[in-house]
C-alpha cells in the first residue's frame, strides 16, 4: 500500500461549513496547531482554493457567492467535501445547509460517532461530486497530472464504488472441445463432423459443445480483489466506507506486494491492457494502472494534503439542475457583426444559455446560481449581479423573437436553505427586474437540493417545470 497512507493516521475530525469566516486561531485549532505555527498550512489552503480570505469592510451587496462570507473570521473555506491534513480530518458541507450554524468549527475525536442526519447529509453530496467528477473527468492516465491530494482519495472511492456495483475483474474463457459437456454448437457440429443417418434423420455421434471456464485463479482478477481490499482499509481510516456506504473487505488474504512489485505490476497491466479489447475490462485495467502509478509519484510525503471534494461546487449545482429538469437544448446567439471602413468582421464569441428546456410551444430559460442570499444590517447580500440579470433578460427576448407566438418563462434557480425546507421540492422566492426591460421580470425559485441530489444519482428527472410556473 501507499507509504502516504499507512502512515496517516487520525487524530481529530472537524465539522465546518462553506463560506463561514472563521479566525484564524479557530483555522489553527483544526489542524492541532498553534496560530504562530499555522502559517504553512493557511497559506497551503490558500493557494489551492480550499480557504479564501475576506477582506475586512466587503459589504458583499450584489456580490459573486464565491465573494459572500457569513461570520466575522478572517478566512473561510471555498470547499465542499473532505479534507485531510496531518491526520486531521475536515468535513465541510454545502453553505445552504443552514440547519447546521457551525459559526466555530465542531472539532471532536477521530472516533467519534458520526451525527446521523449531517453524515447522510454530506454523504449524499459525496456521492453527487464523485458523479459529477466521473462525467467530467478527463482520461484516467491524464488524473495523474491533477493534484495528488484529489487524486489519492477519488481514485480509491472510484475502485470500491465500480467494484461494488460492477462486481471484480473477470477474465473467463469458453473452451470448445469434442465430445464433452456443454453447450452444443449445432452450427460447428454440422459443418465439421459427419452424421449417420437413421429413419431419414441425421444423427450426429460426435458434436463440439462449448464450457466457460472460470478464471477464478487468474493474475488479474486476484490482482483487482487485493487493489480493492487496498482501498477498502484506506477509505476505512477516513470514515468513507461508513460515509458512503460502500463495502467493508477484509477476508482477501493476498496482498499487492506478494504479487509483485510495482514496476512489475504497471508492466503486467499495461501488457494486458494492450491485448484486452473488452471495454469493462479495459476500465478496471485503467484504473489499476492509475493506482499503482501513484505509488511511483516521489513528492508525496506522509504530510500529504488528501482530499475528496471540490472548491466549484457552484458548477456541481449547475450540472445537477441542468440533469435532472428535463432534456436540455442547445441554443447560441448569433455573434455580433462588425460593418466597419476596412471590411467586416464577425466576433469569435458568442452567448449561450445556461438551460433551456422546450415544452411544446412554451420555452423555459433558467438559470442555475449557487446563491444564499442573506439579510445583514437591512441590506441583502448574495445575489446575482446586474451582468447575470441583463443576459438572462436578453436570453428570453431572444427566444421571444425567434419563436412568435409562444410563451417563454425566465427564472433563476437557488438551492433552498435547509431551515426552510418543508418537503415541497420548490418554493418560488421572489422575482427581479430591470426598467430597461419594462413589463418583464426573471423569477426566482429555490429548490430542495436533497430531492434534486437523489434524482441526480438515480438518473430519474424531476417534472417541475410546468408546475413552477404554473401560477405566473
Amino acid at each position: 500500500m501507499s507509504p502516504v497512507l499507512t502512515q496517516q493516521r487520525l487524530h481529530s475530525l472537524a465539522w465546518v461549513r462553506e463560506r463561514v469566516a472563521y479566525s484564524r486561531e479557530q483555522i489553527a485549532g483544526i489542524f492541532g496547531l498553534q496560530v504562530e505555527t499555522a502559517g504553512d498550512i493557511i497559506l497551503s489552503l490558500l493557494s489551492s482554493g480550499i480557504l479564501r480570505q475576506v477582506r475586512k469592510g466587503e459589504t458583499n451587496v450584489g456580490a459573486d457567492p464565491v465573494e459572500s462570507f457569513i461570520g466575522k473570521g478572517d478566512f473561510a473555506f471555498s470547499f465542499v467535501g473532505l479534507y485531510c491534513y496531518r491526520g486531521h480530518l475536515v468535513y465541510s458541507l454545502p453553505k445552504y445547509v443552514t440547519t447546521e450554524k457551525l459559526a466555530e468549527p465542531e472539532i471532536c475525536a477521530a472516533d467519534s460517532p458520526l451525527p446521523v442526519e449531517r453524515a447522510e447529509l454530506f454523504a449524499q453530496v459525496l456521492r453527487v461530486i464523485t458523479r459529477y467528477n466521473s462525467g467530467y473527468k478527463r482520461e484516467i492516465s491524464d488524473s495523474l497530472h491533477e493534484r495528488a491530494a484529489d487524486c489519492y482519495l477519488a481514485l480509491p472511492v472510484t475502485l470500491l464504488c465500480d467494484y461494488a456495483e460492477h462486481g471484480e475483474y473477470r477474465n473467463d474463457s469458453e473452451l470448445i472441445s469434442r465430445n464433452t459437456h456443454g453447450r452444443i454448437l449445432w452450427n460447428r457440429t454440422i459443418n465439421s463432423t459427419l452424421p449417420f443417418i437413421q429413419n431419414a434423420q441425421p444423427v450426429y455421434v460426435d458434436t463440439y459443445a462449448a464450457r466457460t471456464v472460470d478464471a477464478e485463479e487468474d493474475f488479474f482478477t486476484r490482482l483487482h480483489r487485493v487493489v480493492v481490499k487496498e482501498c477498502c482499509h484506506m477509505l476505512s481510516q477516513f470514515r468513507l466506507t461508513e460515509l458512503l456506504g460502500l463495502p467493508e473487505i477484509e477476508a482477501i488474504e493476498e496482498s499487492s506486494d506478494e504479487l509483485g512489485g510495482v514496476d512489475y505490476l504497471i508492466r503486467c497491466v499495461e501488457n494486458e491492457l494492450s491485448q484486452q479489447f473488452d471495454s469493462r475490462r479495459r476500465h478496471i485495467l485503467q484504473l489499476l494502472l492509475a493506482y499503482f502509478q501513484q505509488h511511483c509519484e516521489e513528492d508525496l510525503q506522509p504530510d500529504t494534503e488528501l482530499m475528496l471534494g471540490c472548491t466549484h461546487f457552484h458548477t456541481v449545482w449547475e450540472e445537477v439542475c441542468r440533469a435532472t429538469l428535463g432534456q436540455a437544448v442547445s441554443h447560441e446567439i448569433a455573434p455580433p457583426v462588425w460593418l466597419l471602413s476596412c471590411g467586416r468582421a464577425e466576433a469569435a464569441s458568442t452567448l449561450r444559455p445556461d438551460m433551456v428546456f422546450v415544452r411544446g410551444a412554451v420555452v423555459y430559460v433558467l438559470d442555475a446560481k449557487y446563491y444564499l442570499p442573506v439579510v445583514r444590517n437591512g441590506v441583502i447580500n448574495g445575489l446575482p449581479g446586474v451582468n447575470d440579470v441583463t443576459k438572462q433578460f436578453l436570453y428570453e427576448q431572444e427566444f421571444a423573437c425567434c419563436r412568435p407566438g409562444g410563451k417563454v418563462f425566465n427564472a433563476f434557480l437557488l438551492p433552498m436553505p435547509s431551515e426552510v425546507e418543508t418537503g415541497e421540492p420548490f418554493e418560488r422566492y421572489g422575482n427581479v427586474s430591470m426598467t430597461l426591460f419594462p413589463g418583464r421580470r426573471i423569477e426566482v425559485f429555490r429548490l430542495h437540493a436533497q430531492q434534486l441530489y437523489a434524482a441526480y444519482l438515480s438518473g430519474s428527472r424531476c417534472d417541475w417545470l410546468e408546475l413552477m410556473f404554473s401560477q405566473i
